[in-house]
Order: C-alpha cells, then sequence, then structure tokens
C-alpha cells in the first residue's frame, strides 16, 4: 500500500512539475544589460545580470508588484526579479556572418528599450547647434548606489512606485 502511495504521489509530482513547465513562459532581455533582484523593486539587492539577447524563464507573473516578473536565467541557476520593460516574448537571436538574419530585434525595438534614445538621434540633436548636452552628459555619467537612492527616499518620505509601500 504504501508503495502504491508513494508511486502516486511521485506521479503526481512528475505531472505537476510538466504542467508548470508547459506554461512557463520564455522571454528575451532587450536592453544592453539588465539586473536581476532579490525583490521586485529597484532597491532590491543584485543577484546577477542578463545581457542583450539572453532567454529567460518566466516562473512567476503575478507574485509581485505590476511591472516585475519572477524569472530563472539562462543557466538555470540564477533566480529573481525582473521589470517587464527589460524583455519581450519575442526570440531575438544574435548571429553573426554575411547571411542574412531572419530573426532578431529591429532597431526600434532597441530604441524603444533605450527609452526611444540610441546614437543615431542623438547625434541628429546634437548637430543642431542650439542645443547645449553638457549637463545630460554629466548626468549620464553620474552612479548611485542603492543605498544612496533609499537614503535619498526616506530623507523625503518617499516610496518606490511598485516597491513596498
Amino acid at each position: 500500500m504504501r508503495k502504491r502511495l508513494a508511486a502516486l504521489v511521485a506521479g503526481l509530482l512528475v505531472c505537476t512539475a510538466a504542467l508548470a513547465t508547459a506554461d512557463a513562459q520564455v522571454m528575451s532581455v532587450t536592453v544592453k544589460q539588465t539586473q536581476v533582484r532579490a525583490t521586485p523593486s529597484y532597491m532590491g539587492k543584485i543577484l546577477g545580470t542578463l545581457a542583450y539577447g539572453d532567454r529567460v524563464t518566466v516562473v512567476d507573473q503575478n507574485g509581485g508588484p505590476k511591472g516585475w516578473v519572477k524569472i530563472v536565467g539562462p543557466d538555470g541557476k540564477l533566480q529573481g526579479w525582473v521589470n517587464i520593460s527589460s524583455l519581450t516574448t519575442k526570440d531575438i537571436a544574435l548571429k553573426s556572418g554575411t547571411g542574412p538574419v531572419t530573426q532578431t530585434a529591429s532597431s526600434s525595438d532597441v530604441a524603444l528599450a533605450g527609452k526611444g534614445f540610441n546614437s543615431d538621434v542623438e547625434a541628429k540633436y546634437k548637430a543642431d547647434q542650439n542645443l547645449d548636452y553638457t549637463w545630460v552628459d554629466r548626468m549620464e555619467s553620474w552612479q548611485f548606489t542603492p543605498q544612496a537612492v533609499s537614503a535619498f527616499l526616506a530623507t523625503g518620505g518617499l516610496t518606490e512606485p511598485g516597491g513596498a509601500q
């Protein structure tokens, strides 16, 4: 009797795992680099990074705040939260060589992932002699630690959108 019960439980576990895997959504990273975090928040501890084109498996879409999904990285070891704005359901194929690329991200996909700004657009704006980008260039070079951002938010009595409220 125990052997049958153990076999039944094992069978149910295998079926459940198979169904969960079948329903899992695979997505691609659409930005140059994105961070995988321990919690669904930009203030969450950084567990690792993913690069453009990396394929991840979404394991939880509803467990965190809107805009965050829990993923398993391409190596199967890295697991954590990524903002959905860094992902697409499209399969991004990175190929090199002289032949045509049949499946890849379009330049507009990449530009949108970069919030609508790429090197070509930047060059067009910089060609306009009436615009001064000195401060934009300076701001792009600034780096802030998550601790510094958390301290800033706390000092101002602010909460992070999509984070712990």
